[in-house]
Parts: C-alpha cells; structure tokens; sequence
C-alpha cells in the first residue's frame, strides 16, 4: 500500500470500530429498552391505581362525615327537646351547652366534606390523563416487543457488515505498523485512534511535534506523543489541503 494512503485508512477503520461499539451497544440495550418501558407503563398503572384509591379513600371519609353529621343533627334535635323540657336552669345551661359543642360538630365536619369534595373534584379530573399515559406507555411497550426482534436482526447484520469490513481493512495495515495497531487497539479499543484537532490530538488535547503533524498531513502513520493513539488528518482537513 502507498503510505500516503495510511491517513485515510485509519480514518475509515476508526469509524468502523466506533461504529461496532455502536451496534454492539445498541443491541444489548434492547432489552433494558423493553423493560424500562414495562417499568414506565407498571408506574402509569400504579399511578391512575394510586389516584382511584385515593378517591374511594375519600369517598369513605366523606360518608363518614355525613352520617356523623346525620348523628349530631338528631342529637341536637333530642337535647334541644330534653332543654325545652327543663325545669331547671342549669340543666338548660348544660343542655344548651351540649347542642352548642354538637353543632361545632357539625360545623367542623361540613368544612371538612367540602374540602374533601374538592380534593375527590381534583384527583377525578386527573384521570383521563392517567388512563391515557397508560394506554400510551402500553402501545409503546407493546410496539416495541413487536419491532424489537426485526430491530435486533437488522442491527445484527449491520455488525456483521462492520466487522467484516473492519477485518479487511485491518489486513490492510502494513506489516510494519501492524504491532503498534493491534496494541493500542488492545488497550483502547475504538478510542485507539483520534483525529487531528489543528496540531494537537482531539483525545487528549496534546500538541504534536512538527515532524509528525507533516507526517499525518501527508496521510502516513503517526502516534500521540502523549497517549499514543494512532492520528489521522479528518476528511475535511484534508480536503482543505489538496
């Protein structure tokens, strides 16, 4: 191989291999995707299950209160007769005393159904929003696990396709180039090569020695002083120098 060719080689494979780390991931996140989405729909039940219970909760309170109040009512009703029945003073101070606290009932548990009818008004006016994130979070979980075979395929052979080519561009490598490339990719992986950033590395932001900034210009092999990683001169650049 020409070695003005070497720049452009190593550009392709690093696309390649960041593109095998792509694939790779995005096949093994399938299934943490259909389950966060079971998840996302078992919180929306759990959600609208909360808001109902929350009601009857209510609901139960607030008939508790009426009949509370029903309770007092003929209370008041028995003591105000027991007091216009009195003969003594202050048997008819007690018993006005006795209507008085049961009205303070009274009045305190019509204060209490109104602020339950209001809460019972807002959690009800919520549920249609709650049945629609479950009916949302369930076609999505259920389109998902539907696609997700063909989805697993398709990503599959799009990484057999890059690995494929991946192994022959990696032949491709000069002989003598071809031990710093396997270890560096053995310690790196897709992060073994970086391109060049003006005159430094965009991995880890060191400047290049002028010696091998003309190298990489010139698409040969060339190394990171610093982490090295295998550099080569972006497309872009290298348009600009042509």
């Amino acid at each position: 191989m020409a070695d003005a060719s070497e720049g452009r080689l190593f550009r392709r494979i690093h696309h390649l291999r960041c593109r095998e780390r792509d694939l790779s991931a995005a096949i093994t996140s399938l299934p943490r995707q259909s389950a966060s989405l079971k998840t996302r729909l078992e919180k929306a039940k759990a959600a609208r299950a909360d808001a109902g219970e929350q009601i009857k909760t209510r609901q139960v309170s607030h008939r508790a209160k009426e009949s509370a109040i029903k309770a007092s009512t003929a209370q008041i009703r028995k003591l105000s007769e027991q007091r216009d029945a009195s003969s003594s003073q202050d048997d008819f101070n007690a018993l006005e005393r006795e209507i008085a606290h049961a009205k303070a009932h009274i009045s305190t548990h019509e204060d209490e159904i109104l602020a339950l009818l209001d809460e019972i008004d807002g959690l009800t006016a919520k549920l249609p929003d709650l049945d629609s994130g479950i009916a949302k979070a369930e076609s999505e979980s259920s389109t998902f696990d539907k696609e997700m075979p063909q989805k697993s395929k398709d990503l599959q052979e799009s990484l057999e396709a890059v690995r494929a080519e991946l192994a022959t561009r990696d032949a491709e490598i000069p002989q003598e180039h071809q031990s710093a490339y396997r270890r560096v990719v053995a310690g790196r992986g897709p992060d073994a090569l970086a391109s060049l950033d003006g005159a430094s590395c965009s991995a880890c932001g060191t400047q290049q020695t002028a010696s091998d900034i003309g190298r990489i210009k010139r698409l040969s092999f060339a190394t990171c002083t610093e982490c090295g990683r295998i550099l080569y001169l972006t497309e872009k650049d290298e348009k600009e120098l042509s």
